[in-house]
């Protein structure tokens, strides 16, 4: 009788499913990014004020100041990338793409796929659209696969179009409204820092205040 139900508790535990840890996710303005999640960008001069346009998922080096591949556990470094340019209606002269140190300039190409590698647990992603001469958007799908793990973040640069009317609480223009909102009115408020902003004017006075911080913090605490 024991031996018969040691047998079934073993058969039991079994059957149970292991669901392994998750080892790396895509992040955004230090905010984890949810599998699918689209990041939206908007155009802004480039950095020589020439007049063209350009959008950029990495205004700077700052791992926490574009996106990013984040290792959260494990010891694998090395993984396959690839990008698709799913729509692209306004044809910059010039789509680079770099997973860590390694570029490509993607030219005509619609899909390309690479090997990457995480230094110190982290792999910096840029993907620039430059030169961008008319109204529209490109609409592109990352994925990254590190051993059996496989993440994808879509990336959606915008230049002209007419926009939908921005989710309250939504400050930087991802389609969230998360801490990195928040963190983005502080930026302005203390430092003159709009580089992530797309709807700062929460209580619609036309002025970004702590007023305008609090409306954030009411929204996500859900009041």
């Amino acid at each position: 009788m024991i031996k018969n139900l040691l047998y079934l508790v073993v058969m039991f535990l079994m059957s149970i499913p292991i669901v392994e840890a998750q080892t790396f996710e895509f992040r955004y303005h230090g905010e984890s990014l949810a599998d699918g999640e689209t990041v939206t960008i908007q155009a802004e001069e480039d950095e020589w004020g020439f007049g063209e346009m350009g959008c950029y998922t990495n205004p700077s080096s700052d791992p926490n100041n574009g996106l990013i591949l984040k290792l959260l556990s494990g010891n694998t470094t090395q993984g396959n990338a690839t990008i698709t340019i799913d729509e692209n209606t306004f044809n910059p002269s010039r789509i680079l793409w770099c997973m860590g140190s390694s570029c490509v300039n993607l030219g005509n190409n619609t899909y390309y796929s690479k090997p990457f590698n995480v230094n110190n647990g982290i792999c910096l992603v840029q993907f620039d659209a430059e030169d961008i001469q008319s109204e529209g958007h490109l609409l592109a799908t990352l994925t990254a696969t590190m051993g059996s793990e496989t993440h994808t973040v879509m990336i959606k640069f915008t230049n002209g179009e007419q926009q939908d009317d921005p989710m309250p609480g939504d400050v930087n223009g991802d389609g969230n409204v998360t801490a990195a909102d928040i963190t983005a009115l502080y930026d302005f408020m203390l430092n003159n820092d709009n580089s992530h902003i797309v709807n700062g004017d929460q209580t619609g006075d036309n002025i970004i205040t702590a007023a305008d911080v609090t409306a954030v913090y009411t929204i996500l605490l859900g009041n």
